[in-house]
């Protein structure tokens, strides 16, 4: 008799409890999610479905008679931990387990287990369910909340720039690197500016990288420059030892990468304010660990909250440095105004004994006159000192408003030096105008006058009485101004501070001012969409070159200066 008359000769009842265990068993099959089978009373594996084939990596072939045990690592084998939760699942009905877990290949994955037992009518113990889930992901994204957490507890502890920059580097090697490195833009170019170790004995390798990093890195398509530039966070899951990678991760040379080694990276950028201002570099050391996009996602996020701890703390660092120039500042002004609020006391006083009649009559007129000048030189002077004042307030608030008008920058200069003729003759200093015909623009004459008037002074305070030349061309769309003196010079790594607000060369203890006179300069050539540079050595003089755009207002639209608004020349 066939298969197919047997069952239909079957009653139907065991028809119905076939196709139930059929539709069972798809059931079960269907929880890909979730590894489901049972165990015999000792422990033993009895069925098997898809989900416990796919998670754990076993066939039903293979699976079918293993002991629970094989499910779990060495340590929880050594304390018993199968044998335990099944014990309590045979008093309690129920037992959970919460950890790590081991596939075929002894990989581990984070999971969690629910054993049940499993009792006939009698009450009599058949075996154990037990279904379990991978929860890797989940304890993955616990981890990565905890530490984003800790991380930002930790950031927003201090505003001190570089111990920032110390805690981001320390954060990364706690939990997600062998070895990190944070490069910052600063005024010396792109550096490495923290680094750390998971290995405290290693630290003095790792504190190597601290260093600019060449010009020639740009180049790298990969890397820290690469990211800086363009960005944009990038990984690489193997390093395969490629030739690149050292330069890339700012590595200065062999011996000191291949003592740290690298085995994959990931490298993402720092940012605040919408502007890329350097980057964090994560390496992987050990074996069998290779970055992904999962930890590309937590490196970003913290890189995002480094990125404002960082910029809040070097803005914090700012701010003191303003503070602390505003007291300098502040400092010299009272100083310098002191000198003239004596000399005019001095003159005051002179000027009333001078009026009161003494033994051989009145004074003579001339010494009135005389005093009354040198007292008016005086108020002059701290007229001026005033002036500068608020000129330094109106440009730091962004008030600077220009009035242009046709100008010709030939007949300023040659003004200037009308101006300047006392002082002249007082230091012994000659003056040379380099100029042929007119040089015209549409500028704010009171504030190109400043520019000139600024850039003349300094060449007399710092000419050693030497001749001082002045030339002025143009080239028919910028004009040109070249300040040439022959005195003490600067260093180069003096230039460019030069232009910066309270800045000085101290060469000269006889010489004082606020350090404000260059910085005005800039700012008026700037707001003239202009240019302001110098170029020198010590002893061997300066010269301090502006460029003008000759032409950017339409004609009829300037607007006439205030004459009672003139700035003055700040020394």
């Amino acid at each position: 008799m066939s298969a197919d008359s047997e069952r239909k000769d079957e009653p139907e009842f065991k028809v119905a409890l076939r196709e139930s265990e059929e539709r069972f068993r798809l059931l079960i099959d269907s929880l890909r999610d979730y590894s489901v089978f049972a165990l015999s009373v000792e422990g033993h594996v009895s069925n098997w479905n898809l989900g416990a084939e796919r998670l754990k990596g076993y066939s039903t072939q293979e699976a079918i008679g293993l002991h629970l045990s094989c499910f779990f690592p060495e340590e929880e084998n050594a304390e018993r931990v199968p044998e335990r939760v099944l014990k309590r699942a045979e008093l309690e009905g129920r037992s959970e387990y919460e950890g790590w877990l081991v596939r075929k290949d002894k990989s581990r994955f984070w999971g969690s287990v629910v054993f049940s037992a499993m009792r006939d009518q009698d009450g009599r113990l058949r075996g154990f369910s037990n279904i379990a889930r991978d929860l890797s992901e989940r304890r993955r994204v616990e981890k990565a909340q905890g530490f984003l957490a800790e991380a930002g507890e930790v950031l927003t502890g201090s505003l001190e720039y570089e111990k920032t920059l110390h805690e981001v580097v320390r954060l990364a090697v706690r939990g997600m690197a062998d070895w990190c490195s944070v490069a910052v833009q600063g005024p010396d170019g792109l550096a490495v500016r923290a680094a750390a170790h998971v290995d405290p004995s290693r630290e003095p390798t790792v504190r190597g990288l601290l260093r600019v990093l060449p010009e020639a890195e740009s180049k790298l398509a990969r890397g820290i420059r690469h990211v800086v530039r363009t960005g944009q966070s990038e990984f690489c899951s193997d390093t395969l030892e490629a030739a690149w990678v050292r330069a890339a991760l700012g590595v200065d040379t062999p011996e000191r990468f291949l003592s740290l080694g690298a085995r994959s990276f990931m490298c993402v950028p720092l940012k605040a304010r919408g502007t890329t201002f350097g980057a964090i570099t994560f390496v992987s050391v050990t074996s069998g660990r290779s970055y992904g996009s999962a930890d590309l996602v937590l490196a970003e996020e913290l890189a995002r909250r480094a990125g404002l701890a960082v910029d809040n703390a070097r803005l914090f660092r700012k701010a003191q440095e303003a503070l602390k120039a505003r007291d300098e500042f502040l400092s010299m002004a009272s100083h310098d105004l002191r000198s003239p609020l004596t000399s005019l006391r001095l003159q005051l006083q002179a000027v009333r004994r001078d009026m009161q009649p003494g033994d051989e009559g009145p004074r003579a007129p001339e010494k009135l006159v005389s005093r009354v000048e040198s007292m008016e030189r005086q108020t002059d002077r701290m007229l001026r000192m005033m002036d500068a004042l608020l000129d330094i307030t109106q440009m730091t608030a962004g008030r600077l408003e220009l009035k242009r008008q046709k100008v010709d920058l030939v007949e300023l200069v040659r003004g200037a030096v009308g101006t300047l003729d006392e002082e002249l003759r007082q230091n012994g200093v000659q003056m040379r105008v380099h100029a042929e015909g007119r040089v015209e623009g549409a500028w704010d004459r009171l504030r190109v006058e400043q520019v000139i008037d600024n850039l003349l002074s300094n060449a007399v305070k710092y000419g050693k009485g030497q001749p001082v030349d002045l030339t002025v061309s143009t080239d028919g769309t910028t004009a040109k101004l070249v300040v040439r003196d022959q005195g003490v010079g600067i260093a180069s790594e003096d230039q460019e501070r030069l232009f910066e607000r309270f800045e000085r060369v101290r060469l000269d203890r006889d010489i004082s001012g606020y350090g404000v006179g260059l910085w005005i300069v800039r700012r008026v050539v700037e707001a003239h969409a202009g240019r302001v540079f110098v170029e020198s050595r010590l002893g061997e003089g300066a010269s301090f070159t502006v460029l003008l755009p000759t032409y950017l207002a339409q004609p009829g639209r300037a607007q006439e200066p205030d004459p009672g608004s003139c700035p003055p020349a700040v020394h």
